[in-house]
């Protein structure tokens, strides 16, 4: 049984060390996530509520409640030119999403600070707020990435029981696409032996540019010292005949796999981005400003 329980969060902007992948700042309106993805790094931010890494992460959620004033005033102390990245731990557009409309709320609140922000979700719940989205795009402050790791549905379904279908996720891709909002799939992460198969990503890619994305981001599995003993009996559970092999490639402590590994799948996402003419990396959003829109005081 789902239990969900809200607190009144001191800030739901956080600020981040400095990132290659272009953000600032860092939001996540819900703690826990309901899509269960086995391998989800952020599992390991439940223990600080001496919750469990496993089914207490996506049946133990949290709503971090900020009023539409809070946010206005937490953008306030934001300066212009730092990028906000929503979704970087748990989708901030997972169903509780429906009920609380954190982010909506931010949304709406970055339509008139003017701030970038990027969003990642594996969600079509994110199509509800495309009146602000379209907002966003026409000033380039936006850019949204649809998570999707493969089309096999039997994979999703053992390692992401919660989350929709590929054919949903791609759906979204094409409709924010065709609505102009500037789109990246991220296929990541790559799991050894499960999703890696060449001819597999490569279906995947193609049909990420037949949705009309912009870019495809591909990385290989980290598995952090908390979460890899949690995964690796996920693994076992369903994929048996590989819990030695990945014992192997992520021998003892490490949390990435074998450099071997690690430059062949190099070498097969380089061919894939040639070969179909798609882009491994893209344009920072940009914050927007004109001298008629509303300014936000700056609070010390």
């Amino acid at each position: 049984m789902r239990q969900v329980s809200t607190w009144q969060a001191r800030a739901l902007l956080n600020r981040s060390t400095p990132s290659r992948y272009g953000f600032d700042v860092t939001v996540n309106p819900y703690r826990g996530c309901a899509h269960a993805c086995h391998y989800c790094y952020a599992r390991d931010t439940h223990r600080y509520l001496e919750l469990n890494i496993a089914d207490d992460f996506s049946q133990k959620l949290f709503v971090k409640e900020r009023s539409p004033a809070q946010i206005r005033k937490e953008l306030g102390r934001l300066p212009l030119d730092q990028v906000i990245a929503l979704g970087t731990a748990t989708d901030p557009y997972q169903p509780l999403e429906g009920r609380y409309r954190i982010t909506r709320h931010l949304l709406e609140a970055v339509v008139g600070s003017g701030h970038a922000l990027t969003i990642t979700t594996k969600s079509p719940l994110i199509l509800r707020d495309l009146d602000l989205l379209n907002t966003l795009a026409k000033r380039g402050q936006v850019r949204v990435q649809v998570s999707l790791i493969s089309l096999d549905r039997l994979v999703l379904g053992r390692l992401e029981p919660g989350a929709p279908s590929p054919e949903v996720r791609l759906r979204t891709l094409a409709q924010l696409s065709q609505h102009r909002v500037p789109t990246v799939l991220f296929a990541a992460p790559i799991l050894p032996y499960i999703t890696d198969q060449e001819a597999s990503l490569k279906a995947l890619f193609t049909r990420a540019r037949e949705s009309g994305v912009d870019a495809v981001m591909a990385s290989r599995l980290r598995l952090s010292p908390t979460v890899k003993p949690y995964f690796l009996s996920q693994l076992a559970h369903h994929y048996p005949d590989l819990a030695e092999a990945y014992q192997r490639l992520y021998p003892g402590s490490a949390q990435y796999p074998l450099e071997s590994y690690s430059h062949t799948l190099k070498q097969t996402l380089l061919r894939l981005h040639h070969t179909l003419d798609l882009p491994s990396t893209w344009p920072i959003p940009r914050a927007w400003r004109t001298l008629d829109q509303p300014q936000f005081e700056l609070i010390p």
